[in-house]
């Protein structure tokens, strides 16, 4: 009788060990709170650096050259594609996330 008493006081103690204190779970919404604050102001200054003055990035990383001088730049939770266009000397700035592919972009 002990035995299953105490198979079921373990069975319960891992139950509660593994739930998260109100604590932790303030403490991880706030970090997840601050990252996608971050990210949402390096998104803003990148977007109207692209969109209004046709500049490129500050806050992303080039990770993609292509041969045409057209590149895809990587940043947190977005990223940009410099497109030029040799025919015309023009070179455009679009803005997207990580896995949405070109053809929608912001």
């Amino acid at each position: 009788m002990k035995s299953k008493q105490l198979k079921l006081a373990r069975n319960e103690e891992r139950k509660r060990n593994r739930a998260m204190s109100p604590k932790r779970r303030r403490i991880t919404a706030i970090i997840c709170a601050v990252i996608l604050g971050i990210s949402a102001v390096l998104f803003t200054v990148d977007l109207f650096r692209a969109k209004k003055s046709n500049l490129p990035p500050l806050f992303c990383y080039p990770v993609i050259e292509y041969g045409n001088g057209s590149t895809d730049y990587y940043g947190l939770f977005y990223k940009v594609w410099k497109d030029y266009d040799p025919f015309e000397g023009e070179t455009r700035y679009y803005l997207g996330f990580w896995f949405v592919p070109k053809s929608f972009n912001i």
